[in-house]
């Protein structure tokens, strides 16, 4: 888990957020203890692959890369698309023209690390950091014009940081993102298991959950336009989702 993610996974002494509860909710249907122990998201894939974790549940993309690197994956349990998160006070950044040589945050050990803006400076000394917490913190004391990363990782720390920040240009660049609980390769029974009881969590808690740990993705997407549709309609993963990117790994 992560301990630094608010929305998703924060503080290690009794954590809270969607990830959390995704993990809750497997342990309860599989009649299995959890024990939850911060990782950073350089070490998702090593410490499954050590087999110091069992499953990994951090805000982790499902990938092809991450396939190909033995690690399957069961879910989705969210989708997100992937955004640029600015000062509140930041009037320049508002189109994708206006970010060049606009300094940019990343996490080189994210898929938002993989992403190039054309005419932007990112992916170099100063762009980039360890962690996303260090990113916020670097756009907040105005070492960087913005944080790229995953749309929902930004409302989580909006709202961590009360009219600190904005989200700008979601979905402009990137890809959606597909978080799922990550395990190792070649264990499609167990994968299986997990994945029946992420379709029960998705059915029953996902929406109570979803209100109360990002509340202001939720505000941003209320239903009443038939474009977009409510934020379920946004981030919640359906049954095809499941069926396409799960349990891959034979």
């Amino acid at each position: 888990m992560a301990d630094d993610a608010p929305g998703f996974a924060l503080s290690a002494i009794n954590p809270a957020g969607m990830d959390i509860n995704v993990m809750n909710a497997i342990g309860r249907e599989l009649k299995l203890p959890v024990a939850p122990r911060p990782i950073t998201s350089a070490d998702r894939e090593p410490s499954l692959k050590r087999k110091t974790a069992t499953l990994v549940i951090h805000t982790f993309s499902i990938t092809a890369d991450r396939n190909d690197n033995g690690i399957d994956f069961a879910g989705p349990y969210m989708v997100t698309t992937q955004a640029l998160l600015v000062r509140s006070d930041n009037k320049e950044i508002d189109t994708a023209d206006s970010l060049r040589e606009k300094t940019i945050c990343t996490v080189n050990t994210t898929t938002g690390g993989e992403v190039t803006i054309p005419g932007a400076v990112m992916g170099k000394a100063g762009t980039i950091q360890p962690t996303t917490r260090e990113c916020v913190d670097a756009v907040l004391q105005k070492q960087n014009d913005a944080l790229f990363t995953d749309t929902l990782l930004l409302y989580g720390y909006m709202n961590a940081n009360p009219g600190k920040f904005k989200i700008v240009l979601p979905g402009a660049f990137g890809q959606k993102q597909y978080y799922g609980v990550g395990l190792l390769g070649k264990q499609r029974d167990d994968c299986q298991k997990i994945n029946t009881a992420i379709r029960k969590y998705l059915q029953t808690q996902w929406r109570t959950d979803f209100l109360s740990t990002l509340p202001l993705a939720a505000e941003n997407f209320p239903g009443n336009n038939h474009y977009t549709g409510d934020f379920e309609s946004e981030f919640k993963p359906t049954d095809t989702d499941m069926e396409r990117l799960s349990c891959r790994l034979q």
